[in-house]
């Protein structure tokens, strides 16, 4: 990659994308009018250094002005919200769970109170987002009154040298694992954990209580046949967990990071075919009860059950056939 490509690289992406194609021609253009025929890599540093600022550059290609933060911090600015939002979600969504798990006494039904807790952690997120947008929009409008005197950030660079260019890695955007994957992932395998180890007092048949919300009459699946897989579904959680940190620090897909995707993903689907086939899945006594609430047969719900379980199956095969697809074709781009 050339001096001119990472220039180009950091300018166009800071444009809305209707516009990138064309800024990309016009700006190389521009560059080459500036350069001789026979140029040197200190020339086109000399043209860069002419030119500016990239963050300057792009603010002179966007129409819609931006008012309250100014050009040479905005970039910074948008960075600094996509970096904190994100952990301020997880952070705030860690916090709800610790406090609802030590405030639960074990009365009312679980879900209930998972119900209640999603709807406070909703509230939650919504209140954070605001109080960090409005901390940051303050903190950056006094940074650009200022000028920057007397403030240290890290993040922000008041002065611009081509000699920055040198340390910018283009990667593919296709390629790119974003830091709300990574979250996202977390959270999953969070919910899964909780949601396994705790099946018995979770999923399973539920009644409206006469003093509101829900009662749990009993669980759906047996507990001893779900912990008889306890070792492996272990050392899939631990495994889901250390790969999404390697992720999170390599920032994009590699063929090892897919080749070890698809080998866990495989091992996952396994253990949920072994699972979903076991004769003892079914909690016994909740079939009949099943059965005679909806007015039909035990043979009926039974076999509602496995066509059920069928189809997780094959949903469970053809999710992770995809995942595991694209983590490939991510990592050839």
């Amino acid at each position: 990659m050339t001096l001119i490509d990472a220039y180009i690289h950091e300018v166009t992406k800071r444009i809305s994308k209707d516009k990138r194609d064309k800024t990309r021609l016009e700006l190389k253009s521009t560059i080459e009018d500036m350069l001789s025929e026979d140029y040197s890599e200190s020339a086109i540093k000399e043209v860069l250094k002419k030119l500016g600022n990239p963050v300057e550059v792009a603010a002179s290609y966007q129409k819609t002005p931006r008012f309250i933060i100014g050009p040479e911090v905005f970039d910074t600015y948008i960075r600094t919200i996509k970096l904190v939002i994100p952990w301020a979600i997880l952070l705030t969504i860690i916090v709800q769970m610790i406090e609802s798990i030590v405030l639960y006494n074990g009365e009312g039904a679980l879900l209930t109170a998972i119900i209640k807790t999603i709807s406070i952690t909703i509230s939650h997120i919504i209140s954070v987002i605001i109080y960090v947008l409005f901390w940051i929009t303050v903190a950056f409008i006094v940074i650009e009154r200022s000028e920057g005197k007397n403030v240290r950030m890290p993040l922000i660079k008041k002065e611009w040298t081509p000699d920055n260019l040198a340390k910018i890695k283009i990667i593919p955007k296709e390629k790119t694992i974003s830091l709300n994957d990574n979250i996202l992932s977390f959270l999953g395998i969070a919910i899964f954990s909780f949601a396994y180890f705790n099946a018995n007092h979770l999923l399973g048949i539920y009644t409206s209580h006469n003093k509101g919300g829900l009662k749990f009459i009993m669980p759906i699946f047996n507990q001893d046949v779900l912990l008889s897989f306890a070792p492996i579904v272990l050392c899939c959680i631990i495994l889901s967990v250390a790969l999404t940190l390697w992720k999170l620090k390599a920032g994009q897909w590699t063929m090892l990071i897919a080749v070890t995707n698809a080998l866990l993903q495989c091992t996952g689907v396994i253990v949920f075919i072994l699972m979903a086939i076991h004769p003892d899945l079914i909690h016994s006594p909740a079939v009949p009860y099943i059965a005679a609430i909806t007015g039909t047969t035990s043979a009926k719900i039974l076999f509602a059950i496995d066509r059920i379980l069928f189809i997780s199956i094959a949903i469970a095969i053809i999710a992770n056939a995809f995942d595991i697809y694209n983590g490939f074709k991510k990592a050839r781009i």
